[in-house]
């Protein structure tokens, strides 16, 4: 029975959750929280996943066999599928994740290389005061745009703005920018997107789902404009990403960036009980299942190992 449940469980965070949560507001009030929650939803779901697989076997020895047969080569058997199912489900996740390290990690460090060499050295120097250990670049370009380039051990990050950025912002505007960019930097806000990239690629293609890895992205984008805000203002803040809403490629990203406009100028903060409701939920998608499911079933399926009860 714990199979089923888990099996359910898995299905549910997999794709109604995150399609419920992507569509609410309210987490846009508290991002940081709101991504603890994303971040929840994923690891119960893998855990669901992982403990399904190694409670199905189990479960259809209890169904085929009297409780005397349950030995030997049944047993046996029992246990290697289980052991090679949640083993599958792990090693894809574990090897969809190094692979995009590698890669993102090499293709990093052409594009730290790549915007060295084509930076405009005398706005560099001028743009120097305001990167306060941050590594500036100024590219040159015809509209305003920002973003960061995440480094590597022995090697800093790069915040790349453009030549129209440096003459379409204020001052204000442009420190609140690279205050947003050193957020990203400095919270290794990189790491946080490379993981739902990878979950979003290990899962089957028939529970996939964009909506988390692209929630969990606007989220963090909120995130870094809440440093930037805090630092120099709303009106800096909200004034930047009113620049940048026309240099967008798509639609949906230029939806995104007046959303975040529209957020910083409706000056919108989260509550402690909001954050504090939210954390909560994140730590009962862990601990409840664990509790009701997984320890329960821990307890009888012991015995039917020959190892002690629980």
């Amino acid at each position: 029975m714990a199979s089923v449940w888990l099996t359910g469980l898995a299905l549910v965070l997999a794709g109604p959750v995150p399609a419920l949560l992507a569509r609410a507001r309210w987490p846009r009030a508290v991002p940081r929280a709101a991504i603890v929650l994303w971040q929840a939803v994923a690891v119960a779901a893998v855990l669901a996943a992982v403990g399904s697989a190694l409670a199905a076997p189990e479960a259809l020895l209890r169904v085929l066999t009297h409780p005397q047969d349950r030995t030997g080569l049944p047993l046996a058997i029992a246990v290697g599928v289980a052991a090679v199912l949640a083993g599958l489900i792990v090693a894809r996740l574990l090897g969809v994740l190094v692979l995009l390290a590698v890669r993102t990690r090499v293709r990093r460090a052409r594009h730290r290389d790549m915007v060295d060499l084509l930076a405009r050295a005398e706005q560099n120097d001028a743009l120097g005061s305001l990167g306060s250990g941050t590594v500036l670049r100024v590219l040159d370009g015809a509209v305003p745009f920002a973003y960061c380039v995440p480094g590597r051990v022995g090697r800093e990050g790069r915040v790349v703005v453009t030549g129209a950025a440096l003459d379409t912002l204020c001052p204000n505007e442009l420190r609140a920018v690279v205050a947003h960019e050193q957020a990203h930097l400095a919270a290794r806000h990189d790491l946080v997107r490379e993981a739902f990239t990878a979950l979003h690629q290990a899962f089957p293609v028939v529970v996939r789902s964009r909506e988390a890895r692209d929630a969990v992205t606007l989220l963090l984008e909120m995130l870094a404009d809440d440093a930037g805000r805090r630092r120099h203002g709303d009106e800096a803040m909200a004034g930047a990403l009113d620049a940048f809403a026309s240099s967008t490629g798509t639609s949906t990203e230029h939806g995104d960036v007046l959303m975040r406009r529209d957020r910083v100028r409706a000056h919108v903060r989260g509550g402690r009980a909001l954050s504090a409701g939210t954390y909560l939920a994140a730590v009962a998608l862990v601990v409840v299942p664990t509790v009701t499911i997984i320890i329960p079933w821990l307890a009888d399926a012991l015995p039917t190992l020959g190892l002690p009860p629980m």
